[in-house]
C-alpha cells in the first residue's frame, strides 16, 4: 500500500512540475527617445512590476542601465527556450494638439524569430502605467502554445509527444518558400521561416504569427497544396478588411484565418478564410475569397 502510494505521489509531483514550469522571460527595458527621462524611468520600472505580477512567468531583468533608456533595438543575448521582452515609446500629438503617448510592446523567441507586438496609445502617460499591464500579458501569453511541430526538409518529423507530422519534401520545400511574401492589400510584410512558421505584420501594425503546413502531395512527395494558419487568439486587427466597430464585436469568437495555396515558383494561389461583412453591412461571418501571394 505504502508503495503504491509513493509511486501516485511521484507520478503527481512529475506532473505538477511539468505543468507549473514557468515561462522565462527576459526583460530589456524602454526604447525612447523622448526628453522625459523621468516619465519613461518610471515605466520602466513599472513594466518590470507588472511582468513579474504574471504568475506563469519567470522574468530576468537585462537591462544594460536601469537608470537609462534605451535608444534603439536592444541587442539579445538570449539563449535557450526564452522570450525576449522591451516596449517603444513615442510621443506625438492629436488633431486638437493634445499630447499623446504611442506605446509598443513586443515579445519575441529569438530562436525562430517568431514575435507578437501590440500597439496601444493612451492620452496620458499615467495611462501607461495603469493600463499597460493588460497589453503586456496579450503579447506574452501567445507564447503559452501547446506542443509544438517541428518540421524537416529530408525525412520525417516528429512533435513533442514523439507522434509523426508531415513535412516538406520534394521538389517543392520549406527553403523555397521561405522568405517575404506580399499581395495581401492590408499587409505591410509577410515572412515565411524556416521549419514551417512565420508571421504577417499588418499595415495598421498588428502581427499574426502563422504555420504552414501540407495540405496534398503527389504519389513522388512533392507538395502540390499547403495551408498557412493563424497561430494564436484573433483580435480586431487582423481583419482590417472590417469596419472596426464590426471586427471588436466578433473578433473574440473568430477561426483562425487559414489560407489554402497552390504552389507555383515565386506565387502562391488559392482561397482565404476569414471574417467577412454580412448583412448588409452590419456583423460578419466566416467566409472565403481569392488570394495571391508573390514572393520578392
Amino acid at each position: 500500500m505504502k508503495k503504491k502510494l509513493f509511486c501516485l505521489t511521484f507520478i503527481l509531483s512529475v506532473f505538477a512540475t511539468a505543468y507549473s514550469e514557468n515561462l522565462k522571460v527576459e526583460y530589456y527595458g524602454v526604447v525612447s527617445s523622448s526628453s522625459d527621462s523621468n516619465m519613461i524611468k518610471m515605466a520602466q520600472d513599472i513594466f518590470l512590476t507588472q511582468l513579474k505580477s504574471i504568475d506563469y512567468i519567470s522574468v530576468e531583468d537585462k537591462r544594460p542601465d536601469s537608470n537609462k533608456t534605451l535608444k534603439s533595438t536592444p541587442d539579445f543575448t538570449s539563449d535557450g527556450e526564452r522570450i525576449i521582452f522591451y516596449a517603444e515609446i513615442e510621443e506625438s500629438a492629436d488633431e486638437n494638439l493634445q499630447k499623446t503617448w504611442n506605446c509598443k510592446f513586443n515579445a519575441m523567441n529569438p530562436d525562430d524569430k517568431i514575435y507578437h507586438t501590440k500597439n496601444e496609445t493612451y492620452d496620458s502617460y499615467y495611462k501607461i502605467l495603469s493600463g499597460a499591464k493588460a497589453a503586456i500579458e496579450d503579447v506574452i501569453s501567445d507564447f503559452r502554445q501547446g506542443p509544438r511541430e517541428t518540421f524537416s526538409t529530408d525525412g520525417a518529423a516528429e512533435d513533442a509527444n514523439g507522434d509523426s507530422v508531415k513535412t516538406f519534401s520534394g521538389n517543392i520545400d520549406i527553403e523555397s518558400l521561405s522568405g517575404t511574401w506580399y499581395g495581401e492589400p492590408f499587409t505591410d510584410k509577410i515572412m515565411i521561416l524556416r521549419g514551417g512558421r512565420g508571421f504577417i505584420i499588418f499595415k495598421n501594425g498588428a502581427t499574426m504569427n502563422i504555420k504552414i503546413s501540407i495540405k496534398k502531395a503527389d504519389s513522388k512527395g512533392n507538395v502540390q497544396e499547403i495551408e498557412i494558419s493563424q497561430v494564436g487568439k484573433s483580435n480586431a486587427s487582423f481583419f482590417p478588411e472590417l469596419p472596426r466597430e464590426i471586427a471588436l464585436n466578433a473578433a473574440s469568437s473568430a477561426a483562425p484565418i487559414t489560407w489554402t495555396f497552390t504552389i507555383k515558383p515565386g506565387e502562391l494561389t488559392g482561397i482565404k478564410k476569414t471574417l467577412l461583412l454580412a448583412n448588409n453591412g452590419i456583423s460578419a461571418k466566416e467566409g472565403t475569397l481569392k488570394t495571391t501571394w508573390l514572393k520578392k
